[in-house]
């Protein structure tokens, strides 16, 4: 159980929006390697054009999005769906997710210094994408 996260770790889903809802499909996969449940604990999806918050792991229970340097025990992850190495969250699925974060940042009072893309833990990764600037989802973290 994470009591108090420490960190936000930011995922993507590295596959087309097709949408629709394909928050279901990734838990369908995340149980098929044999976990108890989807590794994050919130997603951002355009379903039919509006911008959804979705629901994973509750907050309390630890993830299994990022393993690397335990970050599982200690972070809260949300994966945005959509493949963003070769372009940009759209504004309404950013302003979402920045909408998302900064209540978390408030509520679990997290550094936003403590907002890092899951590239920062596995190396041999983009995610959340090329195209994702962690820099400026901070800055609006602070600003918006």
């Amino acid at each position: 159980m994470i009591l108090k996260p420490s960190h936000i770790i930011i995922h993507n889903s590295d596959t087309k929006d097709s949408g629709t809802v394909s928050w279901g499909a990734i838990r369908k996969y995340h149980k098929g390697l044999g976990w108890n449940d989807i590794g994050y604990h919130f997603g951002i999806e355009d379903i039919n054009g509006h911008p959804e918050i979705l629901m994973g792991r509750l907050p309390n229970i630890y993830g299994a999005h990022c393993r690397q340097q335990g970050m599982n025990r200690k972070s809260i992850g949300i994966c945005v769906v959509g493949c963003f190495d070769t372009k940009q969250p759209s504004d309404v699925i950013w302003d979402t997710l920045v909408s998302l974060t900064k209540w978390l940042v408030y509520i679990y009072d997290i550094n936003v210094t403590n907002v890092c893309g899951h590239r920062k833990y596995a190396t041999h990764k983009t995610c959340p994408g090329r195209m994702f600037d962690m820099g400026r989802l901070r800055a609006d973290i602070l600003c918006k």
